[in-house]
């Protein structure tokens, strides 16, 4: 009953579950493209555009607040998007290769810079928490009209681009054949992960950021193979995962969110993962 009667917790509730129905309708399609390092990559690229925001902080001590950093986080997850979308596009250097670079790279900077501010000003960077663990609350009015606004912009893009955006995820190049803009679809799917990644950041922190955009789809694939059902299913695990997360901290206050959630939406996948084993085997043995 607190989620609903806490007016705190009812903006976080109104905020994780725009960000659950998104999250769990893409990342079916970051599942089926193989694509969570990417994911993983941009929300680590929130650390080193944080590490630049501290260093300009030293510099201009007025900077120094939270404002800086997250616009500094938004952009540099947009740089590595589109680094990562540029240089993966051709096919020249394997993805997985190209995302573990900027990764390193990204995450060296920020804590250099983590280093640099703490050894000058004796305490953590604005926003360092944040950024790595996530903060649910106070969760502002405008963050969450923000949020779900980025969260319904996803859902119509994939609603409006649905048949190219699911050509392109099961077969690429059999997709550009067909007359699919394949090129369009790489960074229209990019600019929506780094979307979500941005929206999940503040709440979930970078580094639990993509179980929101992995598990759903993972768990609903591992459930069924038919599109409609699966994103049912994914869109159920989900929902179910950050209210449930949401709940239990509404629960007990000194349990984060960002973990909550996570080992939530773990448990459906192994439920999920137990079922379909439970359900094979009795196909063989009926046989």
């Amino acid at each position: 009953m607190q989620l609903l009667t806490d007016p705190g917790l009812r903006l976080a509730l109104v905020a994780v579950v725009a960000m659950g129905l998104a999250c769990a309708l893409l990342s079916v399609f970051v599942v089926l493209r193989r694509w969570a390092f990417i994911g993983e990559g941009i929300s680590h690229g929130g650390l080193g555009g944080a590490g630049t925001a501290w260093l300009v902080a030293l510099l201009i001590p007025q900077w120094d607040q939270q404002w800086l950093v997250m616009t500094a986080v938004v952009l540099f997850c947009l740089l590595m998007a589109v680094g990562i979308g540029y240089f993966t596009r051709d096919g020249i250097l394997n993805s997985d290769t190209v995302i573990g670079i900027f990764l390193v790279a990204s995450v060296a900077w920020g804590f250099l810079a983590q280093g640099m501010y703490r050894a000058v000003l004796h305490r953590e960077p604005v926003g360092f928490d944040t950024l790595v663990f996530g903060q649910m609350r106070p969760v502002s009015a405008a963050f969450t009209l923000a949020a779900v606004v980025a969260c319904a912009g996803v859902i119509v893009s994939m609603w409006l681009f649905g048949k190219e955006i699911i050509a392109y995820s099961f077969d690429p190049l059999m997709a550009q054949v067909s007359g699919v803009r394949a090129g369009l679809m790489h960074y229209l799917m990019i600019l929506l992960l780094t979307v979500m990644v941005l929206v999940g950041i503040r709440m979930l922190g970078s580094i639990l950021v993509m179980a929101m955009l992995v598990l759903p789809g993972a768990t609903a694939l591992a459930l069924s193979r038919r599109l409609g059902r699966v994103l049912l299913i994914s869109t159920a695990v989900g929902l179910i995962g950050v209210i449930g997360g949401l709940g239990a901290h509404a629960w007990r206050r000194y349990l984060p969110v960002g973990p909550c959630i996570a080992l939530a939406l773990f448990a459906q996948f192994l439920i999920a993962y137990g079922v379909r084993r439970c359900l094979r085997a009795t196909s063989i043995n009926s046989q």
